[in-house]
């Protein structure tokens, strides 16, 4: 069933399609600085599952409304919980699917703002990262007696090192978006000025240029590379179960034919 033939209205949240082959998800609680409370993380989370099983749409990316990018779960929302004797689940996918997605396809982020707690833990999941010049990027759960238990921490320890991210958990201090870029989590910081959603639409129009299997494909490497213990293992699962499957596939034959022949590819939506 296609995403574009459901019914698409949220209370939190909107899912609009920019182009052809892309999902745009904005949350749009400004006045809460768009955190999320669990009825909106699991429809959020849906809508990344649709989208995976949705050949037509290739790239999907997420963002916020107002000046915050996500602060992340509802702690109104969990305080009640406690109350009641309730114990939040912090098992997968995580808050808004994000924090432990493994999925399909590429997702970019597009922080706007304020990216603190889950909603960072949100970020450190996504495939490509690209930042508003203002964001603010910061893991305060210890400030709360929390711990970012949802996927970020051995996750930013990859990426980020282990010193770097010990100082983010240990300290709950903010880290601007150049220091970000700097450190290696976001690929790209785009001026305050500027719509950071608009430029995650060009940077997914250019992702979209190219085979849709191979960005399946491709994506899947690098995050067996970043996840996997073994580099050795994760080349030959790639080489010897994934590999086959994309010549299979019309796009293969497609992106070499066009090259012979001097012209531009004429993909196909994906089958994997």
């Amino acid at each position: 069933m296609s995403l574009r033939s459901r019914p698409l209205r949220f209370r939190h949240f909107t899912v609009t399609f920019p182009e052809e082959q892309i999902l745009l998800v904005t949350i749009t609680r400004p006045e809460k600085l768009n955190c999320i409370n669990k009825a909106t993380s699991r429809e959020i989370a849906d809508i990344w599952e649709a989208f995976d099983n949705d050949d037509s749409l290739w790239v999907g990316i997420i963002t916020g409304e107002g000046r915050a990018f996500c602060t992340g779960a509802d702690l109104h929302e969990w305080n009640a919980m406690n109350q009641a004797g309730v114990v939040n689940d912090m098992g997968a996918p995580g808050l808004a699917g994000l924090p432990r997605r493994s999925g399909k396809k590429p997702i970019i982020a597009a922080v706007n703002g304020l990216c603190m707690g889950g909603g960072f833990e949100m970020v450190a999941n996504c495939d490509v990262v690209i930042a508003s010049s203002s964001a603010v990027f910061a893991l305060p759960e210890a400030k709360r007696g929390i711990v970012a238990v949802a996927g970020c921490l051995p996750r930013l320890a990859r990426t980020l090192g282990l010193q770097r991210t010990m100082d983010l958990v240990l300290t709950g201090r903010s880290v601007g978006a150049t220091t970000m870029c700097a450190w290696g989590l976001v690929s790209q910081v785009v001026d305050a000025k500027d719509d950071v959603a608009k430029k995650a639409v060009q940077l997914a129009q250019d992702m979209c240029r190219n085979s849709p299997d191979a960005l399946i494909i491709g994506r899947l490497g690098v995050r067996m590379a970043w996840e996997d213990a073994s580099v050795e293992g994760s080349v030959t699962a790639l080489a010897n179960q994934w590999y086959p499957r994309l010549v299979a596939g019309a796009n293969f034959a497609e992106g070499i034919q066009a090259w012979v022949e001097k012209r531009g590819p004429k993909w196909v939506d994906s089958k994997l």
